[in-house]
């Protein structure tokens, strides 16, 4: 019973959801620590609403500088992407895993606060922190970091003044108000329409993209390669790339 308890412990601790909060604290206690109070509010994990749900925000810093979203991802390994690829590979004990391309899925959370906050997109800046062991290995975007303390580099490195120190505090109260309670009925919710979308998701990759038949996975003859092709092939010919 007792390896039990230790097996399910060391599950739970290992789990992605327990390493991602544990990488947002990281940040958040370097963000609220290190940036003088005076000119920087501070807001960490936010779910806010969206016209088809909610969506979760790891952190915001308010500032008369301007207004700065950001992603954090606690992961090891080697990481390859760049700014154009839909998702990125991280590479560990020589095993592949590909994940969504961090700057695409914290574009949606930027315009989640660009729309609650009334302010141009180019007020804002969508901003991604890697904390853990990654390395990357390609050339990454100059808005992607690798240590808090080029994050904080870059933050206080901002000094054009976009907004007011009275529009800085609306900002906090807006959001605040907008942030739904961290209760469970409404995690449980943000949970479920992020399950909803995943569903979703896989079910549109299973349609031939042409004509909306099954998919079926094939090989390539000549390169080996791994595909995905319409069922009703040779009368359509629709194709779709293996992950």
């Amino acid at each position: 019973m007792l390896a039990v308890g230790v097996a399910f412990l060391y599950l739970y601790l290992n789990s992605p959801t327990v390493i991602g909060a544990e990488g947002e604290r990281r940040v958040n206690a370097t963000l609220a620590r290190k940036l003088d109070d005076q000119h920087y509010i501070v807001l960490e994990d936010l779910t806010l609403p969206t016209n088809h749900g909610t969506t979760q925000v790891d952190h915001i810093v308010l500032s008369r500088f301007g207004v700065f979203v950001i992603e954090t991802k606690n992961m090891s390994g080697w990481i390859f992407g760049s700014e154009s690829q839909a998702r990125w590979t991280q590479v560990m004990r020589c095993r592949k895993f590909q994940f969504q391309n961090p700057l695409r899925q914290n574009y949606h959370h930027v315009k989640v606060v660009q729309d609650l906050l009334g302010i141009r997109l180019d007020q804002l800046e969508n901003l991604v922190a890697f904390v853990g062991s990654a390395e990357p290995k390609t050339e990454m975007p100059p808005n992607v970091f690798w240590n808090r303390k080029a994050l904080l580099h870059y933050i206080t490195s901002r000094q054009t003044v976009q907004f007011t120190e009275n529009e800085v505090h609306d900002f906090a109260r807006k959001l605040r108000r907008s942030a739904l309670g961290a209760n469970k009925e409404i995690r449980r919710a943000h949970i479920q329409h992020v399950r909803e979308k995943a569903i979703q998701k896989e079910t549109d990759l299973s349609k031939c993209p042409r004509c909306g038949s099954k998919m079926i996975e094939r090989t390539n003859r000549s390169t080996g390669q791994r595909f995905y092709g319409c069922c009703r092939y040779p009368k359509c010919r629709g194709t779709r790339q293996a992950d």
